[in-house]
C-alpha cells in the first residue's frame, strides 16, 4: 500500500504539462514537441492518483463508488466548460452541415458522432469532426470517463494480474503508433487517438506506478533523472525524424512517447519540491487545459486582421498571457462569490 501524502512534483509538472498542451495548439516551434508528453502524463498521474486510494479499498461496493464518484467528477467538469464553448459549438454545428450537404437525420447522427469524437484526424492530418463540440482538447475527459471503468473491468477479467493487461494495452498502443507514426507507410486511419482505448496503457501504467510503488520510491532520484534525459532526447529526435521523413512535426503517439512519459511521472513521484499553494498549482494546470482554445480562435482571428497569421510564438505568448488573466479571475471568483458550478471548472 502506498502512504497518503500531496505529490508536489506531479502538480508542478501538470502545471508545466498544460503549457505544453498549449504549444501543442498554438503551433509553438519546438515547445510543441516537448507538449506532446503533456497527455500521458496527465494520464498516468490520474491513473495513480486513482489507484492510490481505489486499491486501498477491500469494500467492493466502496471501489464501485469510488469509480462512479472519478467519473461524475471528469463529466461535471466537461459538462461546465461545454457550456462555455457553446457559441463555438454552434458554430461548428454549422460548419459540418454544410459540409454534409444539409441538414438531415442521418447528417444529425454524424453530428452527434463527431461532438463526442470532436478531435479525429486522418493519416493526412485532416481534421474529420471539425472539432464538433468547440473544443478539441475535450477528447482527454470524455476518454478518461471510458477508458478507466474498461481498465478496471481487464482487470477483473484477469484477476488482478497485471503483465495480461499491459499486453493488451501495448498490443493497442502499437496499433496506434502504426497508424500515427507510420500512416504514411501503413495507412491506417489514426481515427483512435482521441478515443478512451489510447489512454488504456497510461492508466495501466499509473496503476503499476501504485502497486510497485515502495521499489519505484528506491530508485535514486538521479538514476530516474538520467533514463528521463536520454529517453527524452531520443523522443525529440524521433519527432524531428518523422517531421524529416513524413511532413508531421508533432505525432501524438510515437515509439518513445510511452517509456518517456512513464519516467516523467518515476520522476515525479520522487520530486518534491515546496509549493507555497499546490492546491492552486493543480488548478491552474486544470484551468489552463481547459480554458485555451477561446483565446486561441479570437486571437487567431485578431492576429490575421493585422497580417501577423502564422506567427506562433507570438500567439502561444498572447494565449498564455490570456490565459493566466483569465485564471486569475477565476481565483477571485472563487474567493468572492460561492458559487457552486465554479469548483467543477478545475
Amino acid at each position: 500500500m502506498t502512504s497518503k501524502r500531496i505529490y508536489t512534483g506531479f502538480d508542478l509538472i501538470k502545471l508545466i504539462a498544460a503549457v505544453g498542451i498549449i504549444a501543442i495548439h498554438t503551433h509553438a516551434p519546438f515547445l510543441n514537441v516537448a507538449g506532446r508528453l503533456g497527455v500521458p502524463f496527465f494520464a498516468i498521474v490520474s491513473g495513480f492518483l486513482f489507484f492510490n486510494h481505489y486499491q486501498q479499498l477491500t469494500n467492493a461496493e466502496e471501489q464501485r463508488s469510488y469509480l462512479r464518484k472519478f467519473c461524475k467528477r471528469i463529466f461535471f467538469l466537461y459538462a461546465i466548460w461545454q457550456v462555455i464553448y457553446i457559441p463555438i459549438a454552434i458554430h461548428q454545428f454549422r460548419v459540418i452541415m454544410a459540409s454534409l450537404k444539409g441538414f438531415s437525420v442521418k447528417n444529425l447522427m454524424i453530428y452527434v458522432i463527431d461532438f463526442i469524437f470532436p478531435a479525429v484526424y486522418n493519416a493526412q492530418g485532416v481534421d474529420l469532426t471539425k472539432d464538433a463540440n468547440g473544443w478539441g482538447p475535450s477528447w482527454y475527459l470524455l476518454a478518461s470517463i471510458v477508458a478507466m471503468p474498461v481498465f478496471i473491468f481487464l482487470l477483473k477479467i484477469f484477476r488482478n494480474h497485471v503483465i495480461p493487461v499491459l499486453l493488451l494495452c501495448l498490443f493497442i498502443e502499437i496499433f496506434i503508433i502504426l497508424s500515427d507514426e507510420f500512416g504514411s507507410i501503413t495507412h491506417l486511419e489514426p481515427i483512435f487517438n482521441h478515443t478512451f482505448l489510447r489512454l488504456l496503457i497510461y492508466f495501466c501504467l499509473g496503476y503499476i506506478l501504485v502497486k510497485y510503488n515502495e521499489q519505484i520510491k528506491a530508485w535514486p532520484q538521479q538514476r530516474s533523472i538520467v533514463f528521463f534525459a536520454l529517453l527524452f532526447c531520443l523522443f525529440f529526435a524521433e519527432n524531428l525524424l518523422v517531421h524529416f521523413y513524413s511532413g508531421t512535426y508533432t505525432t501524438e503517439e510515437i515509439i518513445t512517447t510511452v517509456p518517456t512519459g512513464f519516467m516523467l511521472a518515476v520522476v515525479a513521484i520522487n520530486f518534491q519540491p515546496k509549493l507555497t499553494h499546490p492546491v492552486q498549482v493543480r488548478n491552474l494546470s486544470t484551468f489552463l487545459y481547459c480554458f485555451q482554445i477561446w483565446p486561441i480562435v479570437v486571437l487567431e482571428k485578431l492576429l490575421e486582421i493585422v497580417s501577423l497569421k502564422g506567427q506562433y510564438i507570438l500567439l502561444f505568448i498572447l494565449v498564455m498571457l490570456v490565459s493566466l488573466v483569465a485564471a486569475y479571475i477565476y481565483e477571485w471568483l472563487c474567493k468572492r462569490f460561492n458559487w457552486g458550478f465554479l469548483k467543477y471548472m478545475v
